[in-house]
């Protein structure tokens, strides 16, 4: 099991690290594949809601990325010692 467990944390701090790929060529490349953008760069786009402006598309996409990687690293932490 040691074995892995070993690997389990391997990829876990590849995701988490960041080492090995680009963050934020991942994220330009998932958005580059929603057609509903139109071409327009992240930084480009702002999120409102009810007349109020809450934040650019690209801190909403970083952040929402940093949260989906963390908590998929968990679950993936939850299959060792299985």
């Amino acid at each position: 099991m040691t074995e892995v467990n070993d690997r389990i944390e391997e990829i876990v701090e590849f995701l988490r690290d960041g080492e090995g790929y680009d963050k934020n060529e991942v994220i330009v490349d998932i958005l580059g594949e929603i057609k509903g953008l139109n071409d327009y760069h992240a930084d480009e786009i702002t999120l409102d809601w009810d007349s109020e402006e809450l934040m650019i598309l690209s801190d909403f996409v970083d952040e929402f990325y940093n949260k989906l990687t963390e908590k998929f690293c968990n679950a993936i932490s939850s299959f060792k010692d299985r």
